[in-house]
């Protein structure tokens, strides 16, 4: 077998797998956003008297947003265009990782020094809060 066909092979598999991710990220969103419209509407509706609808509208929105960031039928790589917000850069993260182990390991290190200086500087903001005493306790003393 060629070189081509090989690729060729390779990329169809890539753009197949991809689709199948991006269906069934779209299935799930559509699947929670169906009953939270219902809710939304019903929820403008009852208080209609009081205040302009915008949970409704708040949920189409969110629907729009997710349909650019899923952008389904985007399944092959658009030639200088790069859109680091959409799935299609996240699934190719995930490629990344999955083609070299290593890539993943510095990515997975990076990641738990940023968890660990997030707890350190949690720990800091309580242990200096801890520090300071309460309004009520001053206005005792």
């Amino acid at each position: 077998m060629n070189e081509n066909t090989e690729r060729s092979r390779e990329d169809l598999l890539r753009g197949a797998l991809k689709l199948q991710a991006k269906l069934f990220l779209d299935a799930l969103r559509d699947l929670l956003l169906s009953p939270v419209s219902i809710g939304a509407a019903a929820l403008d509706i009852v208080l209609a008297k009081r205040q302009a609808p915008r949970y409704f509208d708040a949920c189409l929105r969110f629907g729009e947003r997710s349909e650019e960031w899923i952008d389904l039928w985007a399944t092959r790589q658009r030639a200088g265009q790069a859109d680091a917000a959409n799935v299609d850069a996240l699934l190719a993260n995930i490629e990344a990782v999955v083609r070299d182990p290593q890539v993943g390991a510095r990515r997975a290190l990076v990641l738990k020094r940023w968890a660990e200086r997030q707890v350190w500087r949690a720990r800091r903001r309580e242990s200096a809060a801890a520090t300071v005493p309460d309004v009520s306790e001053r206005s005792a003393n």
